[in-house]
C-alpha cells in the first residue's frame, strides 16, 4: 500500500481522492509515542530531532528529513538536524534567505504555509537554489512549517526526495505531525534553558549565582573564593528605598564585570557578591583594587550619590571552600568596615573548639535544668572593721554527681538561649528557702535579661513573702552595664525594688561603663570593685590607681565598696589601707553549699 501511496505516476487530482489509513495513523501515532518517550526521559535535544528525522524518512522511502530554524537576529535559516545530509549538504543551505526563490523551507517560513514542491528543478521556488537541487539530486521536496505561540513561521521541517513525487493526505500529515513534534521539543528546550538560567544566574543583575558557584568548585582543583558584603546595605535600603537598593547591586555589578574585569563573579543572597581568582592570586592585591576604584568613584544613582565600601572574606582550597569563605567574612564584619579576613585553618580550629566547648556547655545547661541541678553555692563577704563575715553572695553552679560547674561555663549559652530568668528564678527560690533558717543579709545577681523580663518585683516579692523573708535582708547585685544602658524601664524597676527595701549593689564597677553619675541616681547601696583591679592590686600600679579612685568616689558619695578576688594578705593589706570597707574571696572564704551555724 505504502509504495501505491508514492507512486511517482500519481498525479495530484488521484493523491487528493485519498484517504489515510488506520494503519497509516498507527505508523503517525507511533513515530509521536516514541519521540515523546524520549522527551519524558530527558533524552538530548539533538537526539531526539534526529531520531524524528529517521523516522519519517523510513515511510518515505529514498528521502531525507531536514529541520531548519530562522536565526532570530539575523533573518536567515540554517539546518538544525538533517542526519542522513552530508556536512557539505547542510553548509550549502546555511543562511538561507527566506522568500520566494528559497526553495521549500524558504517559502514555508516566507508564507507561512505549507510547500509541496514536485519538481525542484524546474519551480521557480527553487530558484535560489537550483544548484543544491542539482548537486544534490534532489528530485522533490515537502516543507511543512514551524510555528511559534504566536503562530508566528520560526522554522521548518521537510522531507527531499530522490524521486519527483507529489505527498499523499498520509505524508502531509506526516509532515504537519512532525513539524508539531519539533514544535514541542524546541519549546520544552526553551523552558529548560530558562529553568538552568533561573537556576544557575542572579535575576536582578544578571550574574552567576550560588548554584553556578556549587556547580564550578565542585572539582578537585584548587581556587580562591573571595566573598565581599556591602557596608550598611540595609541603612541604603531603608533611607533612599528598595528601588535604589536595587538599581547599586546593577550598578556594583556592571563595575565588577566592565571596569574591574572580573570574569567569574557571582552574586549571592542579599548584598554579598563573590568573586572566583586562581588559586595562587593574590587576595591582598585584588582587594586593594576593589577598595581604591570604589573609594575614588561613587554611584549616581538617581541623583543620589553614594559610597559604598565591602567586608571582605577569602578561602583557597578544593574542599568546603564556600562555607570556608563565609566564615572568614564573618569574622571580617567583626573587625569593622572594610576589613578582609583569609580563611586560616589553624585559627579556625581554635574557634571550633570554642563552638564544640559552647554546644557542650548549652547541653550540660538543659540537662541541669530538667534535673534540677542548678544550687547556690555561699561566699562569705568580711566586714574589714570588726573581721566578721557578715553577708553571702549567693553563687550559681551547676551540681552534677561527677562535677561542679561554675558561671564562668554556663552563663553565655545561657544568655545565649534566653535563659538567664530561669536561672535567677531558681537561685531565688532555692537561696530564700535556705536563708529562710537563719538571719544572715545575702546577695543574689541580677541580669539585664531579668529587667527585660519585667518579672523580677513581683516574684522577689512573692518568695519574700512565701520564705518568710525580710527585702532588708536581701541585696541584689546588678552589673554596671545594666546601670549605664540608661534604659528607664530598668531604672524604674530598680528604684520599686528600692522602695521595697531591697538594697542595691553595683557589680564588677570599673569594668565597663564606669558611669559614676548613674550610680548616684540608682542611689547604690555598695560597690564591688572587680576582680580585675583587685587580684593583681599589691604588685600592678595600674590596678592600684584605678581601685585608689573608685574607693576616693564612693567615700564622697558614702557608698561602701566591696573588694571582689582578695586571694592573700597582701592584697588584703592593700584593700584595708585604702579603706574598702568589705573583701571577698578565697583568702577568706571559699563557695560552699554550705552556711556557717548562726
Amino acid at each position: 500500500m505504502e509504495e501505491e501511496l508514492t507512486c511517482k505516476n500519481l498525479n495530484e487530482i488521484q493523491l487528493g481522492q485519498l484517504h489515510i489509513t488506520p494503519k497509516e495513523y498507527e505508523k503517525i501515532l507511533d513515530i509521536q509515542s516514541a519521540v515523546l518517550n524520549k522527551l519524558s526521559l530527558n533524552d538530548d535535544y539533538e537526539d531526539i530531532l534526529q531520531h524524528l528525522c529517521l523516522l519519517t524518512e523510513h515511510l518515505l522511502p529514498n528521502s531525507v528529513a531536514s529541520i531548519m530554524l530562522v536565526n532570530k537576529e539575523t533573518g536567515f535559516m540554517s539546518v538544525l538536524c538533517a542526519p542522513s545530509i552530508p556536512d557539505s549538504g547542510r553548509k550549502s543551505l546555511e543562511n538561507l534567505k527566506p522568500g520566494p526563490g528559497g526553495g521549500s523551507c524558504g517559502n514555508a517560513v516566507f508564507h507561512n504555509k505549507p510547500q509541496y514542491v514536485l519538481n525542484t528543478f524546474k519551480d521557480k521556488r527553487w530558484a535560489d537554489l537550483r544548484q543544491v537541487a542539482y548537486d544534490y539530486n534532489l528530485c522533490s521536496c515537502w516543507s511543512m512549517p514551524i510555528v511559534d505561540e504566536n503562530n508566528k513561521a520560526v522554522g521548518s521541517f521537510a522531507l527531499s526526495s530522490f524521486e519527483h513525487r507529489l505527498p499523499t493526505p498520509f505524508h502531509k500529515k506526516l509532515l504537519e505531525t512532525a513539524a508539531f513534534i519539533v514544535n514541542i521539543v524546541l519549546k520544552n528546550k526553551e523552558i529548560e534553558n530558562k529553568i538552568q538560567h533561573m537556576l544557575y544566574y542572579d535575576s536582578l543583575t544578571g550574574l552567576h549565582n550560588k548554584t553556578y558557584i556549587d556547580k564550578l568548585l565542585n572539582d578537585t582543583q584548587e581556587h580562591t573564593l573571595l566573598i565581599l558584603d556591602i557596608n550598611n546595605f540595609s541603612y541604603i535600603n531603608n533611607t533612599y528605598g528598595f528601588s535604589v537598593g536595587d538599581a547599586l547591586l546593577t550598578n556594583v555589578a556592571d563595575i565588577f564585570t566592565a571596569k574591574l574585569q572580573y570574569p567569574k563573579i557571582c552574586k549571592l543572597e542579599a548584598d554579598r557578591f563573590a568573586i572566583i581568582l586562581h588559586a595562587d592570586a593574590n587576595v591582598e592585591q585584588n582587594v586593594k583594587k576593589i577598595q581604591e576604584y570604589f573609594y575614588t568613584y561613587e554611584l549616581l544613582i538617581d541623583s543620589i550619590a553614594l559610597n559604598i565600601s565591602f567586608s571582605y572574606g577569602a578561602a583557597t582550597g578544593s574542599t568546603n571552600l564556600f562555607k570556608h569563605a563565609i566564615i572568614s567574612l564573618k569574622h571580617a564584619k567583626t573587625r569593622g568596615r572594610s576589613a578582609l579576613y583569609i580563611f586560616d585553618n589553624k585559627e579556625e580550629n581554635i574557634f571550633f573548639q570554642k563552638r564544640k566547648e559552647f554546644i557542650e556547655a548549652n547541653n550540660i545547661l538543659h540537662n541541669a535544668l530538667i534535673s534540677n541541678n542548678i544550687v547556690p553555692f555561699f561566699q562569705g563577704i568580711r566586714d574589714n572593721s570588726t573581721g566578721e563575715i557578715t553577708k553571702f553572695e549567693a553563687l550559681a553552679r551547676i551540681k552534677t554527681e561527677k562535677e561542679i560547674f561554675s558561671p564562668y561555663f554556663f552563663l553565655k549559652p545561657a544568655h545565649s538561649s534566653g535563659l538567664l530568668p530561669e536561672i535567677t528564678k531558681i537561685m531565688i527560690d532555692k537561696t530564700f528557702e535556705i536563708m529562710s533558717h537563719n538571719e544572715y543579709i545575702f546577695s543574689i545577681n541580677l541580669t539585664e535579661d531579668d529587667l527585660t523580663r519585667h518579672y523580677i518585683l513581683d516574684y522577689l516579692n512573692e518568695k519574700s513573702a512565701k520564705y518568710s523573708i525580710n527585702p532588708s535582708r536581701v541585696i541584689l547585685e546588678i552589673l554596671e552595664g545594666i546601670s549605664a544602658s540608661g534604659k528607664k524601664n530598668h531604672i524604674q524597676q530598680l528604684n520599686a525594688l528600692k522602695e521595697k527595701g531591697y538594697a542595691l549593689a553595683l557589680d564588677d564597677f570599673g569594668i565597663e561603663y564606669s558611669n559614676f553619675e548613674r550610680v548616684l541616681d540608682l542611689d547604690i547601696d555598695f560597690l564591688k570593685i572587680d576582680a580585675k583591679y583587685i587580684k593583681d592590686i599589691d604588685t600592678n600600679p595600674k590596678s592600684y590607681e584605678i581601685t585608689k579612685a573608685i574607693a576616693f568616689f564612693a567615700k564622697n558619695a558614702n557608698i561602701p565598696c566591696v573588694a571582689e578576688f582578695v586571694h592573700n594578705a597582701s592584697v588584703q593589706k592593700i584593700v584595708e589601707d585604702l579603706g574598702i570597707e568589705y573583701s571577698q574571696g578565697y583568702h577568706f572564704s571559699k563557695p560552699s553549699q554550705t552556711l556557717p551555724s548562726p
